[in-house]
């Protein structure tokens, strides 16, 4: 049964993240997929919308001063700089819908273009002032696996 997102809602509010692991289908675990520290920040709110975003702690900074994403200097900046900025940080927001243990997203604007328009489902568990989302099984480098991403309540 799918739950409005004021009712009996254990994840409004904004959450910090903590670590980010992927666990492949023959049972390893890659631990620090965003980096030993990555940094983020996930909220839903009580009227159904929800925003995310997360990036690697360690990512480096771009070979030129640049203000705004805007700007025309972002047009000069070496391909692999823009390439190694975009694969180290996600953002998504739009709204979201519960039903028990299950969080879908509907995608509304992200920052890898083709989510757009799209649902993504996890599932959660809480522990205390923590929750640990769980993506569903994805093929990663022909593997089949779960990103589980914990976050802690802030």
């Amino acid at each position: 049964m799918t739950t409005s997102p004021t009712e009996n809602n254990p994840l409004i509010g904004m959450w910090k993240l903590i670590s980010a692991a992927a666990i492949h289908a023959d049972g390893t675990v890659t631990p620090d997929v965003y980096g030993t520290h990555p940094v983020g920040y996930i909220t839903y709110t009580s009227d159904g919308h929800m925003m995310v975003m997360f990036s690697r702690s360690d990512r480096s900074a771009l070979s030129q001063e640049i203000r705004a994403p805007l700007m025309s200097q972002m047009q000069s900046l070496p391909v692999e700089e823009l390439a190694q900025a975009f694969t180290t940080f996600n953002a998504y927001a739009g709204t979201y819908t519960l039903s028990g243990n299950t969080v879908t997203h509907q995608i509304e604007i992200a920052s890898i273009p083709n989510r757009v328009g799209t649902a993504l489902v996890r599932t959660f568990t809480l522990r205390e002032s923590q929750v640990t989302l769980r993506t569903l099984p994805v093929l990663s480098d022909d593997v089949e696996t779960v990103f589980e991403l914990v976050w802690e309540r802030i």
